[in-house]
C-alpha cells in the first residue's frame, strides 16, 4: 500500500463541460488508503460524497461511500411486442401505476432471484425517485444490422428501458457499513470487509430483480409480451486481478466495459445508445459511461427551469431526430430536475468515447414515453 495520490486518467475532450466540484472529489478520492487508479468519464458530475461518471481502483481496500446507497442501480433492456406507431397516450392511460405494491407474491418473485428481503418485499418491483424511469423508445438508426438482428431488435417493435436500483435496502446497507469504514475504507479480508461484500451482492442482486419486476408490470399492464435483452448494473464493486493481484473497482456511476453490449441512455429529450465497447480495457479500468451526466444541479434545475409550463415539461421534443416523447410525472419538482437540459450532451459523451477508442455504436433509440412517477409525493430515492 502506497500514500502516493492515486493516478487519473481521463476520458472526456476539451469540448465536454466537468464541474470543478466534480474535479475536487476526485482529487479528493486519490487520498484515500489503497487507491491506485481512478478513470474519470464524459459523463462525471459531483454526486454524494463522491462524483458520479468515475471508476476507483483500490488495493486491498473497500471504500463504501464510494459506491453510495444505490447499490446494484443499473440499466435493463427489453425487446416488446408493442408497435413503434402505437398512440402513446392511449398507451399511458392503459399503464397506470408503478408506484404501487406489486399485488402479486413479492416474496416467491424475490426468493426466485436469490434476493430473499423480507422488510423490502413492499418496495420492490417500483421504480423510486431521482433520475429513475421505465422508457418505452424506438430505434432511430441502425449502425451494426448484424448485431441488432442477433438481438432480435425489430424497429417495427419499440423496447423498453428500465433505469432503478436497490431501493432503500442498498441505503440500508450504506448506512450500517458507512460509518465504519469512515474515510480509511475497509480491508476487503477482514471479517466486516466480508460482512459488506455479502450484503452488497444481496442489494445487487435484488436490483436486478426490481428491474425484472417493473418490467414484468409494464408488461402486464399493457398486455404487450417482453423479453430482456441485457442488464447491467453500475453502481458495485468487483474484484479484478492484475500482476499484482487482487485490486477492488468502485463504480459510482460506470458501466462495466467487459459484460457485453451496453445501453447508454441520454434524457427524455434526447437518444440513448446501445454501444459495443472495444479496446483491452485497461486503460478505461474496463468501464465506460453509464449515461449523459448531470450538467446542471437538482437545486438549480428549480430555479432554471422553473418558468416552463407542465404541457412542456411533460413533452419534450426535438425536431431534429424526431422526438415527441411523453413523460408521465406528476411531481413537477421533479419535472423541473429531470428536464433533459439539466443533463449534459449524450452526442458529445458518446463522441467522446469514441475519440478514445472506447466503443463503437450498434444502434440509436430515441424516447416515446417516459415514466416517472403517478404519485405527487417525493420519494426521495435515486
Amino acid at each position: 500500500m502506497t500514500n502516493t495520490p492515486a493516478r487519473v486518467d481521463s476520458f472526456y475532450s476539451s469540448k465536454t463541460w466537468v464541474s470543478p466540484d466534480a474535479i475536487t472529489q476526485l482529487r479528493n478520492a486519490t487520498q484515500l488508503p489503497g487507491m491506485e487508479r481512478i478513470a474519470a468519464m464524459p459523463d462525471i458530475h459531483p454526486g454524494a460524497g463522491s462524483p458520479g461518471g468515475a471508476v476507483f481502483a483500490s488495493r486491498h481496500i473497500l471504500h463504501p461511500k464510494l459506491i453510495g446507497g444505490d447499490i446494484g442501480c443499473g440499466m435493463q433492456l427489453c425487446r416488446t411486442s408493442i408497435d413503434s406507431r402505437v398512440n402513446v397516450r392511449r398507451l399511458a392511460e392503459s399503464l397506470g401505476s408503478i408506484d404501487d405494491v406489486w399485488e402479486g407474491n413479492a416474496r416467491d418473485f424475490l426468493k426466485s432471484h436469490d434476493a430473499s428481503l423480507p422488510d423490502y418485499e413492499r418496495v420492490v418491483g417500483t421504480i423510486g425517485g431521482g433520475n429513475h424511469f421505465a422508457e418505452l423508445q424506438v430505434i432511430h438508426e441502425i449502425h451494426d444490422a448484424k448485431s441488432c438482428c442477433e438481438l432480435g431488435l425489430d424497429p417495427k417493435k419499440a423496447v423498453l428501458l428500465v433505469h432503478s436500483g436497490s431501493r432503500s435496502y442498498g441505503q440500508s446497507v450504506l448506512q450500517h457499513y458507512g460509518s465504519a469504514a469512515d474515510r480509511n475504507g475497509i480491508e476487503a479480508t477482514s471479517e466486516i470487509g466480508q460482512a459488506y461484500l455479502a450484503d452488497h451482492q444481496r442489494a445487487v442482486r435484488f436490483a436486478f430483480a426490481n428491474r425484472c419486476l417493473i418490467s414484468h408490470r409494464f408488461a402486464e399492464q399493457t398486455e404487450c409480451d417482453i423479453e430482456r435483452v441485457l442488464d447491467l448494473c453500475h453502481n458495485f464493486v468487483s474484484e479484478h486481478f492484475d500482476d499484482q493481484g487482487p485490486l477492488w473497482l468502485h463504480r459510482k456511476g460506470a458501466a462495466p466495459a467487459d459484460q457485453g453490449l451496453v445501453v447508454i441512455p441520454g434524457s427524455r429529450s434526447s437518444l440513448s445508445y446501445l454501444v459495443r465497447p472495444i479496446g483491452n480495457g485497461v486503460a478505461n479500468l474496463y468501464s465506460l459511461a453509464h449515461g449523459a451526466g448531470r450538467k446542471v444541479s437538482r437545486s438549480q434545475s428549480d430555479e432554471k427551469f422553473g418558468q416552463l409550463s407542465v404541457e412542456e415539461l411533460r413533452r419534450p421534443r426535438d425536431k431534429s431526430i424526431g422526438l415527441d416523447n411523453l413523460v408521465i410525472c406528476e411531481q413537477r419538482n421533479l419535472l423541473r430536475q429531470e428536464h433533459g437540459k439539466a443533463y449534459k450532451d449524450i452526442d458529445r459523451v458518446i463522441e467522446d468515447m469514441k475519440s478514445f477508442g472506447l466503443l463503437e455504436v450498434v444502434a440509436s433509440f430515441r424516447p416515446i414515453l417516459t415514466y416517472k412517477t403517478r404519485s405527487d409525493c417525493d420519494d426521495g430515492d435515486g
